[in-house]
């Protein structure tokens, strides 16, 4: 019980604490094979799939908070697919207009009907150890950035959890380049 309430008072200095947003143009895509491969080398069991579109990479964010996102959901599937067999997390990327899209797939239970809706909200969780403040930072950490966050159960069943970011500044002026010339 002591370890729970440090764990949740961790999680709740982490939701609370607003440090200055830095923002830099980054590769996404780079920032997250290394965070997938030490999750992969933490838990070798689970397979992660990488689709990333070589046109959605270049973003303009605060990194540090994008590992933090990235942590978040890729702890909110591995917690859900413990015990399951054949874990699979896919990390998607692609381009929509000047936005960036990061999408986290798992083929774990899902989300609960009555858990979806809020999801997002501070301490609402369906885990037995959860602190339901996992979600409540990513979409804060989506909110400064200007972005958009979404949940659902994928089709096959499991979480979906979409996040879209602006893309970098260069990078989106280079899309609507290519767009004009077409």
């Amino acid at each position: 019980q002591v370890e729970a309430m440090k764990q949740m008072v961790a999680a709740f200095s982490e939701y609370a604490r607003a440090p200055r947003i830095q923002l830099a143009e980054f590769d996404l895509a780079a920032l997250i094979r290394q965070v997938s491969d030490l999750y992969h080398a933490q838990d070798p069991r689970v397979a992660f799939g990488l689709r990333l579109d070589r046109g959605a990479t270049m973003i303009e964010a605060d990194r540090g908070r994008i590992r933090q996102l990235l942590n978040n959901l890729l702890t909110n599937s591995l917690e859900a697919l413990d015990g399951r067999p054949d874990p699979v997390i896919m990390i998607e990327t692609s381009r929509t207009g000047d936005q960036i899209v990061l999408t986290v797939t798992d083929n774990g239970p899902g989300f609960q009907a009555g858990i979806a809706g809020q999801a997002f909200d501070p301490y609402v969780t369906s885990k037995p150890k959860g602190t339901g403040l996992g979600l409540a930072i990513v979409r804060r950490i989506v909110e400064e950035h200007g972005g958009q966050v979404e949940l659902a159960n994928a089709p096959g069943g499991g979480a979906r959890i979409s996040v879209s970011l602006p893309a970098a500044a260069r990078a989106a002026r280079a899309g609507e380049a290519r767009r004009e010339q077409a």
